[in-house]
């Protein structure tokens, strides 16, 4: 049975849309957990109203919003406890494809070194997104040349080499981590990688489980006969300016406890996130208002020992 997860934050129609498009397109045995992140707009109330009663739906309420980790270990683990074979880590504004469920579990039970994969990504627009399959471990130097505005620099290559931008989207290609809104296990790996790092609140989770899955001595995978649709991180949106603070400090603490980078490594890469965040201060009132919260997190972070204030 594949045990797909589905963390919901204030989306309860993209998490509606996400569970029918599971119903509609999946044909092997698998049952939905849905874990509301304490969503304060009452959305585990609707939920409870709409799938309370349903055989497939399994509904978690965290009473704390603890970030993206947190909130997917509690759905993990209970399909872990459940007996399932795979997992299916999805977020909420996850459109899926006819197959695309079915196809991963056929790949990843096809592929004895194969741990995770995750299918091919589309926009809104059906172009298909080119930052989904990332080929390098995460260092200093792609987050420079890869992550920030100094990709247009185009040193070295890294930004092209980092997001195989010169590998086909069309043919199976073996990566280094894939990003966080979809992905698959097997249940051998799920049991080595999780719970998943709770230090992050937001980002730099799938930089994290790249290096577990590696760890674990097992491989990860582009599948691109499997095919979803991404809203647009519609997942995200409710949270504003804090996505980029969650996404320094995240950042600070991956650096610090994955990389093992000084503060004078990780300063260049703080200065640019800290000047883009002071860009959309003078366009947006949401980064504004949370300046200071933003300097207090973040610095917080930086200055700290372990990453994590």
């Amino acid at each position: 049975m594949i045990g797909i997860v589905i963390l919901n934050y204030m989306t309860f129609e993209e998490t509606m849309n996400c569970i029918a498009s599971v119903r509609d397109t999946c044909r092997s045995l698998y049952r939905i957990y849905v874990v509301d992140n304490a969503s304060p707009d009452g959305s585990f109330g609707r939920l409870s109203s709409t799938y309370g009663s349903d055989e497939d739906v399994v509904l978690i309420k965290s009473l704390v919003n603890k970030g993206y980790s947190a909130g997917n270990n509690l759905g993990v683990l209970k399909a872990l406890e459940d007996g399932c074979t795979h997992i299916l880590v999805s977020n909420s504004d996850i459109i899926y494809h006819e197959g695309a469920i079915d196809r991963l579990k056929e790949f990843l039970d096809g592929n004895k070194k194969a741990g995770i994969a995750g299918p091919k990504i589309l926009d809104e627009n059906g172009d298909v997104s080119e930052i989904s399959r990332i080929f390098l471990k995460t260092g200093i130097m792609e987050k420079l040349f890869a992550t920030t505005r100094l990709r247009n620099l185009n040193f070295r290559d890294i930004h092209k080499t980092y997001y195989g931008l010169d590998k086909s989207f069309e043919d199976v290609q073996k990566a280094y981590h894939l990003v966080g809104c979809c992905f698959m296990m097997k249940r051998e790996l799920a049991e080595k990688v999780v719970p998943f790092d709770e230090n992050t609140f937001l980002y730099e989770e799938e930089l994290i489980l790249g290096i577990s899955v590696e760890n674990a001595g097992y491989e990860t995978y582009s599948y691109p006969y499997a095919v979803v649709t991404h809203l647009n991180e519609r997942s995200s949106r409710n949270i504003g300016a804090n996505a980029l603070i969650h996404l320094v400090s995240s950042e600070i603490y991956y650096c610090n406890r994955y990389l093992d980078a000084s503060r004078l490594k990780i300063l260049p890469i703080y200065m640019i996130r800290t000047m883009l965040y002071l860009e959309r201060c003078l366009k947006n009132e949401s980064y504004r208002k949370n300046l200071g919260k933003y300097l207090r997190e973040t610095q917080k972070r930086f200055w700290s020992s372990d990453g994590l204030g």
